[in-house]
């Protein structure tokens, strides 16, 4: 779909209303040469669409040139409003566009605002998954769990692997390790080199790497070099270590912000086998 829909859209509407660019900018606080970039093929902040349609007298849909929105449609739509974004906003615009979605679930959660710079937190359960938000000004984030059909303890792994994890990065130096190596550049490097940005002793700096390899949070590789086998390592959690520490500090912090929660599950967070969702069908279906 061609995005210049929305700028025709803008200009049919508003010569209907017989209102010039300069009227329907300064109704929404937006200048006569915005009005008309969106005319000739620009798009609008999406934060935007509602009053636009609401002081032309339409729908949304009609911006959009559509009566009606269905699921297959919105699928299109979405997409494509995004990709007309430059890309320095595309993750910004998904988490408001989702944080609107959310809104609409629940009635206790409309005091959610628009604006990304409110402090709150959100937590939302049902039985079909949870959602965990935060709006501050130090970052803005949505996750979405839908619940699996054979619950949430089938993402898990076994008790002694995280307990191999938590034990590791107990150690001495070992989170600060972590740190060092995401502010480092994605590339190989020797227990030498980082022992020596870590502040540490070589011994250490290889005993803590070797299990962070045991644990494939690096990965390491032999080199034939000169003075004989080198070993080099490389971190291997991308940018999983942000959410992860993230989610830790949420845990045993409490924000201090405005806190909305809407829980509406009835089963435990984490159910027995017995209690999952095709089980539970299955014994409704023989009463």
């Amino acid at each position: 779909m061609n995005y210049s829909i929305i700028g025709e859209q803008i200009q049919k509407y508003r010569k209907e209303a017989k209102l010039t660019q300069k009227e329907l900018g300064e109704a929404l606080g937006v200048s006569s040469s915005a009005v008309s970039q969106w005319e000739t093929g620009g798009t609008p902040d999406i934060s935007l669409i509602p009053s636009i349609a609401d002081r032309l007298g339409i729908t949304i849909n009609h911006l959009f040139g559509r009566e009606d929105i269905t699921e297959s449609n919105i699928q299109e739509v979405l997409p494509h409003y995004i990709a007309s974004l430059p890309e320095a906003r595309h993750l910004k615009e998904i988490c408001r566009l989702m944080w609107a979605a959310v809104k609409t679930e629940s009635s206790g959660l409309t005091s959610v605002s628009d604006n990304i710079s409110r402090n709150c937190n959100i937590y939302y359960a049902t039985d079909e998954g949870i959602l965990l938000g935060v709006d501050s000004e130090k970052t803005t984030f949505i996750s979405l769990f839908p619940e699996p059909e054979d619950g949430y303890d089938s993402l898990f792994t076994d008790n002694d692997t995280y307990r191999r994890l938590f034990t590791a990065l107990s150690k001495p130096n070992a989170l600060e390790l972590l740190r060092l190596l995401c502010q480092r550049p994605p590339k190989y490097c020797t227990s030498s080199i980082i022992a020596q940005r870590l502040g540490t002793g070589p011994e250490e700096a290889r005993a803590l790497l070797s299990e962070f390899e045991k644990l494939q949070l690096v990965s390491a590789l032999e080199l034939d070099t000169e003075n004989g086998d080198t070993k080099v390592y490389k971190l291997n959690t991308l940018g999983s270590l942000v959410p992860f520490l993230h989610a830790a500090y949420m845990m045993v912090v409490h924000y201090g912000n405005l806190s909305l929660i809407a829980d509406k599950r009835e089963a435990p967070l984490l159910r027995k086998k017995a209690q999952t969702k095709k089980e539970k069908q299955a014994g409704r279906d023989s009463i």
